[in-house]
């Protein structure tokens, strides 16, 4: 176990977040760091994504024929 140095603020804080969720000071921290990771996970996905057809992958996507009316004759005769 390692301590830090934290403004007193800062840990009280966390302190007051620990006792909402009725946790420790530790576990508190961690959730933090998780839900802070996490965001920042999902928005460089939601970045990539608004690559649109820019992007290699959305290109070959974008191109796969799914418009095509043909396709849809298809499902008409129970195949």
């Amino acid at each position: 176990m390692t301590t830090i140095k934290v403004p007193r603020h800062l840990r009280d804080r966390l302190a007051a977040r620990a006792r909402h969720d009725q946790t420790t000071l530790a576990k508190a921290l961690e959730r933090a760091l998780d839900e802070t990771e996490e965001r920042e996970f999902w928005e460089a996905v939601r970045t990539t994504n608004a690559g649109g057809a820019g992007d290699r992958l959305a290109s070959v996507a974008l191109g796969d024929g799914l418009a095509d009316r043909g396709d849809d004759a298809l499902g008409a005769d129970g195949w």
